[in-house]
């Protein structure tokens, strides 16, 4: 072990890009993981800095050979220089998060304690209890070796899959779509008599991996059916529902998750259908109307507001705008429509829209804006861009500059329909995207 000495480390931290003077002199040593966590020391309450090297591996290893829902028969072996180790259990959709050694160590730090037993010894087919695991559900058993300084130096990581419960009988609930409009659509489900409770929930085609992964960490599901559970709406016997407020011309499915007469979870169901189309198969076109300019009320503030109307024409099947400085558009203006003309990753509320709209901007006045605005067929092609360059007046009647302090760029008016991130039951989570939006009659 070599020992360095604080002037030492001090000097080191210097010419790492520290002048010497009496303001700039370092006072403290900070130490950075790869995940960008660092632990900080104040310089004079330090006694000596070391160094030292554990030349084998650091890890606890695990063969896991048996698996019931509340206990795991484990055999673990430590490597000779793993002194101790820590142990828990996590469901796979959120392990596969934990893409390196260092972000699973701080996840499994982060964990109540209760959840992650510190073990000091090895076992041969020893009994783990206390778990409490859901059937047919995936997890991964996570172990972090410690070595003999007390360092959390190694990983490992073993995968597996809780037992299939013995269902009763054969659930299932039919479904049929009795109804579509541009916004909506209904379905009607009847169970047969070996379902006891389901939970029906709607999203966009193709989505429901994709919401899993993102939102399966931060709710802990450890499978597809406590996630529609979760967000579905509980139903018992014949029940139809009517979605409202989706998208037009959007192929949407339904899922259901089912117990059986005894409570366990038989496989999910899944039901297509769709909204009806809107657009045709020509050039889709959005036109663009400066409307008036006048002071607003904006969240108890009387600022200037341009308003600008949307006309998509009968080829649209939905639009997407932006408005921008001058300047901000002039510098990246291939950017911002190739921006515009996108899909997003995940169903996003407000990335399209659908019928001719105000929306409504607080701008100041003699501001040079650029508004841009493009819509996709039914074919889901887009269209030609409609570019429309406008300045602002240099008087906006009844706004007084000196009692009311400029603002610099664009702000859009936020929606007061919904906040953050819908959760609305019987629909898949959608990412708000806070606009102005009044439909015109």
């Amino acid at each position: 072990m070599k020992k360095l000495t604080i002037l030492l480390a001090s000097m080191l931290t210097a010419v790492a890009g520290f002048a010497q003077t009496e303001h700039t002199t370092p006072n403290r040593i900070l130490v950075t993981n790869t995940a960008g966590d660092y632990k900080g020391f104040v310089i004079d309450y330090l006694d000596d800095i070391s160094f030292a090297r554990v030349d084998g591996e650091v890890l606890a290893k695990v063969e896991i050979n048996e698996v019931t829902l509340d206990s795991l028969k484990l055999t673990v072996t430590r490597t000779p220089d793993c002194q101790y180790y820590k142990l828990a259990v996590i469901p796979k959709v959120t392990a596969d998060q934990l893409t390196n050694d260092v972000t699973a160590i701080r996840y499994i730090n982060s964990l109540p304690s209760s959840f992650v037993p510190t073990l000091w010894e090895d076992f041969d087919n020893g009994l783990l209890t206390g778990v409490e695991l859901n059937p047919e559900s995936d997890y991964a058993l996570y172990t972090i070796g410690v070595d003999r300084y007390g360092v959390e130096a190694g990983v490992f990581k073993a995968d597996f899959t809780t037992p299939t419960p013995v269902i009763t009988g054969n659930p299932h609930v039919g479904m049929e779509t009795v109804a579509s409009t541009l916004n909506s659509f209904t379905v009607s489900f009847t169970p047969n008599e070996d379902v006891q409770t389901y939970w029906i929930l709607a999203g966009e085609k193709g989505t429901m991996e994709q919401q899993y992964e993102m939102f399966g960490p931060m709710f802990n599901f450890a499978n597809f059916s406590q996630m529609i559970q979760m967000w579905g709406i509980q139903c018992v016997g014949n029940y139809e529902y009517e979605w409202t407020d989706m998208a037009p011309n959007t192929e949407y499915e339904v899922f259901v998750a089912m117990t059986d007469v005894n409570g366990y979870f038989a496989p999910y169901e899944v039901y297509e259908t769709s909204t009806v189309a809107l657009g045709g198969h020509g050039d889709a076109y959005v036109d663009i109307d400066i409307n008036a300019y006048e002071l607003s009320d904006w969240y108890g503030e009387m600022l200037p507001t341009q308003s600008i109307l949307f006309y998509p024409n009968d080829e649209a099947s939905c639009y997407r705008y932006g408005v921008y400085p001058a300047s901000t558009y002039d510098e990246s203006s291939e950017a911002l429509k190739e921006e515009l003309c996108s899909d997003p990753f995940m169903p996003m509320s407000y990335w399209f829209f659908y019928e001719p709209m105000e929306s409504e901007f607080q701008i100041d006045p003699s501001t040079e804006c650029v508004v841009i605005a493009a819509a996709k067929n039914i074919d889901g092609v887009w269209g030609e861009v409609n570019v429309v360059r406008f300045t602002t007046p240099d008087e906006c009647e009844g706004y007084v500059p000196a009692e009311t302090p400029a603002r610099k760029g664009i702000a859009p008016r936020m929606s007061s329909q919904k906040k953050a991130t819908n959760f609305s039951k019987g629909v898949m989570p959608n990412l708000n995207m806070p606009v102005n939006k009044v439909e015109l009659k």
